[in-house]
């Protein structure tokens, strides 16, 4: 046998050199399916999250607000929102239609889905930017809108008084994490609309 390495090793080399592309290639593959594995499920549960909201918000009565946990009533609210927008051919028209309590709701809830200041602002429409700001006036929390604010500011293409600053942003989100800011903005979003029922309820 070691005759045979030493005459042929050309060949053993290249036996050697298919076996690790081979190797490659199937960690690459089962790595991908792994992936496509996780991003299945993570869409299928997506998928049974909506369904469950709409069977219970969809459409949106005093009594489902009543009786919803706080953690999830304003994702129930704006998926009813978003809903019946979907339906029209036209959604930015309709979406001016609305009250400004339902835009400022459903822009919270958009926030609340980004998770960061710098994907909200980076993702969205002049639309909704505008309006994160006076959104979380509205359910009383405008000692986190005054923080946002300037962040607001950097990310307006019309306002040149405020020059960009991504460190600042970056250092804003990671506050705002350590802070529970999302869970915050759900209880303090679901405290407005059980307020204000009938404000959200066609």
């Amino acid at each position: 046998m070691a005759e045979w390495f030493r005459e042929y090793w050309q060949y053993a080399a290249g036996l050697v050199g298919v076996c690790i592309v081979a190797f490659f290639i199937f960690r690459a593959a089962a790595r991908a399916y792994s992936a496509h594995k996780k991003s299945y499920r993570e869409e299928e549960k997506y998928i049974t999250r909506l369904k469950e909201l709409k069977e219970k918000y969809v459409p949106l009565t005093e009594t489902a607000i009543e009786n919803a946990p706080d953690e999830e009533l304003l994702e129930g609210a704006a998926l009813g929102i978003q809903l019946a927008l979907q339906k029209k051919e036209n959604i930015e028209e309709e979406f001016e239609k609305l009250s400004e309590e339902k835009k400022l709701i459903y822009t919270l809830d958009i926030f609340a889905a980004d998770k960061t200041l710098q994907t909200f602002f980076r993702e969205n429409s002049e639309v909704l930017k505008s309006r994160l700001v006076p959104g979380l006036d509205l359910i009383s929390l405008s000692e986190y809108s005054k923080r946002i604010r300037p962040v607001a500011m950097m990310f307006d293409e019309r306002d040149e008084s405020v020059s960009f600053d991504e460190q600042k942003v970056k250092v804003l989100d990671e506050e705002l994490e350590k802070e529970n800011f999302l869970s915050l903005i759900k209880l303090s979003a679901a405290k407005y609309i059980k307020d204000n029922p009938k404000v959200f309820c066609d």
